[in-house]
């Protein structure tokens, strides 16, 4: 490989690295890519719809109850959230992956239950990642 080939091959890798890098920076254009690169860090992605179906289904199945769901914003959520879950949220803001975060809590009718999820929103797409779970009773 001459001198040349070698200038060629890395300019062309730094245009790649530009252009990669100014697609993330856009949510229009790089939503594929970053639902790659959050399913490869924090595993399936769900519709918000199937999030919600899931955290429902964490409560049993009781006689005259409905199993359902709050959705409240992060920074609305006024329940101490533990510090190992603080420290994935902000591991997953700093990714610059998602565009929204949200804390869904099983519910029997208005009644909130144990265990949130804590989820994040793809940016540019419509696919969630939970980031994390924890019991509120739990210390």
């Amino acid at each position: 490989m001459s001198s040349s080939d070698l200038i060629v091959q890395t300019a062309s890798q730094d245009v790649a690295e530009r252009v990669r890098a100014i697609r993330l920076k856009l949510p229009g254009q790089a939503g594929k890519e970053r639902a790659e690169m959050a399913r490869m860090a924090y595993g399936p992605l769900y519709t918000m719809g199937l999030v919600r179906e899931r955290v429902a289904e964490t409560l049993p199945a009781r006689t005259g109850y409905i199993r359902s769901t709050v959705v409240q914003p992060v920074e609305d959520y006024r329940e101490p959230i533990p510090d190992d879950a603080l420290l994935k949220y902000d591991d997953a803001e700093r990714s610059g992956l998602f565009s929204k975060f949200w804390v869904v809590t099983p519910t029997y009718y208005w009644q909130r239950q144990v265990d949130p999820w804590l989820v994040g929103e793809v940016a540019g797409t419509t696919l969630c990642a939970v980031i994390a779970r924890w019991d509120p009773a739990s210390p």
